[in-house]
């Protein structure tokens, strides 16, 4: 299929009112455009439970792809690992989205174990080719040399600055996890490396972070109010 748009939306960090303000700017057709959301709907907000919401309603339309992100594999370890082995989620925010989600599971007893397996359900990547052009989209990244489908979650999930460093792959790859002024000090724009490498997570939860989509195709931005 021909998309007019494929767009990319990075990490949201339960900052929800920031969501849709830069959805709402997008014009997003289900049936003309591939919408891809980066992972990391939760942890570090007021709104994580409402992010984590809504991008389980928007993956169940059409060409829409929702990623999992590191944060929502920390969430899963937790309550399927048990706490001792999964303690690192609480102080990485994940705290609050924990309080957030006990008052859900009180309104909806289901709310945990559809949660639970909506991450499961997760992708850890999506591949497409558009004019014989290859693009890979993950949260994280890629390990340089190994072959895509070899690819652990730890990777995917994880990587930082050996993908960044000495990936030399044909394939344009777009990630967030890591945000931008982390990077460079004061960017809070998406960032193309010279090595076909974007970077799309613009610090959602800093205090002067934004949520950030990027159109593929025409290099288009657009960001949070």
């Amino acid at each position: 299929m021909k998309y007019r748009q494929i767009l990319v939306i990075g990490d949201m960090h339960g900052h929800f009112t920031k969501l849709l303000s830069v959805f709402h700017k997008i014009n997003f057709d289900s049936e003309q455009d591939l919408l891809i959301l980066l992972g990391d709907y939760i942890d570090r907000g007021d709104e994580n439970m409402r992010c984590l919401r809504w991008a389980m309603e928007m993956s169940e339309k059409k060409n829409v792809i929702a990623l999992r992100g590191n944060h929502e594999q920390m969430m899963l370890y937790y309550y399927l690992l048990g706490q001792e082995e999964a303690e690192i989620w609480l102080p990485n925010g994940g705290s609050a989205s924990k309080r957030e989600l006990e008052i859900w599971i009180q309104r909806e007893p289901d709310a945990l174990q559809r949660a639970l397996e909506f991450i499961e359900q997760r992708p850890l990547y999506h591949q497409i080719f558009v004019d014989d052009q290859e693009y890979i989209f993950c949260h994280a990244g890629l390990k340089p040399g190994l072959p895509l489908e070899d690819q652990t979650d730890e990777y995917l999930l994880w990587i930082r600055e050996e993908f960044y460093r000495n990936y030399t792959g044909t394939a344009e790859v777009i990630v967030g996890h890591t945000p931008t002024p982390y990077l460079i000090p004061d960017r809070y724009t998406p960032i193309r490396l010279t090595n076909r490498i974007t970077i799309i997570d613009t610090g959602s939860f800093l205090p002067k972070g934004k949520i950030s989509c990027v159109d593929i195709l025409s290099g288009k931005v657009w960001q949070s109010d």
